[in-house]
């Protein structure tokens, strides 16, 4: 699990923020999801891929009257972990609902949620409440998973959106395409949300992000409202500090993270910064252009490959 995956996961330990998350992101903004309902369920689940069944040989060395030897076969597992699950525990609204944070574009995304989800169903079998059977002879529904992937990356996800997406289906039987079974995974861009749709601070997480992928913008958002953002919580400005990138990897492992109000100051160095490079390559650019510095001159002063310096030229 990557850094900003388990920033995710630990910002929605609190039910209030996934609720807000999964209605503002699944349920177009309906107050679907009561926090009060929500259970956390365990997260890593196991598939078994064949039987426990015994399968019988025959005893050629024992009398016919003899039942035949038991081999059991030994049972190989499948185990998968969600970032988050939990049960919408309320009576006639029980549904579990998913989430997995990705800081990169994951080309075999549906298919893992399509292992996620046919583990739970599959477990959902095996409990005796869905081995029984009603007094009509029905037997019990299962309950629906809903997932969302939030996307924290840089780019605009450019990986797979369904499992038909990862297919070459031969043009001889691409008309029977609707036959083919497919699994559609459902992407939230944690920079294109729109913040009108949520109330707690993710409002507010959606509104500066939307803002992140230019750093003018950025830059421009976090002077005008730094008031704003040190008013939020502790929690969430540390939540944006991470998805900002302000955070120190030490030794072990171990992950130091800026308060936003302080990492303000560290982003705003940052682009000072990059504004002079920027400018220092402009310059240089332009007396190569003008005959006054060669490229090799140029890409020595700018400490850069000449093959890149002569793709800005």
């Amino acid at each position: 699990m990557g850094v900003k995956d388990y920033a995710l996961s630990e910002y929605l330990k609190d039910t209030s923020r996934f609720a807000d998350l999964i209605n503002g992101t699944i349920f177009q903004g309906y107050p679907i999801i009561d926090s009060r309902y929500l259970k956390k369920l365990q997260r890593k689940k196991r598939l078994c891929l064949n039987s426990y069944e015994a399968i019988t040989t025959p005893d050629k060395d024992a009398p016919k009257y003899t039942p035949d030897k038991l081999t059991f076969v030994k049972p190989d597992f499948v185990e998968r972990e969600r970032d988050m699950l939990m049960l919408h525990d309320k009576p006639d609204k029980r549904f579990l609902v998913g989430c997995e944070g990705q800081s990169t574009a994951d080309y075999n995304m549906p298919l893992r949620n399509m292992v996620y989800d046919g583990i739970e169903y599959t477990d959902q079998l095996k409990t005796k409440e869905y081995q029984s059977i009603s007094q009509d002879g029905t037997v019990y529904p299962l309950i629906p998973v809903f997932n969302v992937i939030l996307y924290m990356g840089e780019t605009r996800w450019k990986a797979k959106h369904s499992l038909h997406d990862m297919m070459n289906v031969p043009k001889e039987v691409e008309k029977f395409r609707t036959i083919l079974p497919d699994y559609r995974i459902h992407v939230a861009d944690i920079r294109e949300q729109n913040p009108q749709l949520f109330h707690t601070e993710w409002k507010d997480i959606f509104q500066l992000m939307k803002h992140s992928r230019k750093k003018e913008d950025l830059k421009a958002y976090i002077e005008t409202h730094e008031r704003d953002i040190q008013e939020l919580s502790t929690e969430t400005r540390r939540f944006l500090a991470v998805l900002l990138d302000q955070y120190i990897v030490l030794e072990n492992n171990r992950l130091e993270v800026k308060d936003m109000c302080q990492a303000w100051d560290g982003a705003m160095m940052m682009y000072r910064e990059e504004g002079k490079a920027e400018g220092k390559r402009e310059l240089t650019v332009n007396l190569i252009r003008d005959g006054l510095l060669s490229i090799t001159e140029g890409a020595k002063y700018l400490n850069m490959n000449e093959a890149d310096l002569k793709k800005h030229i």
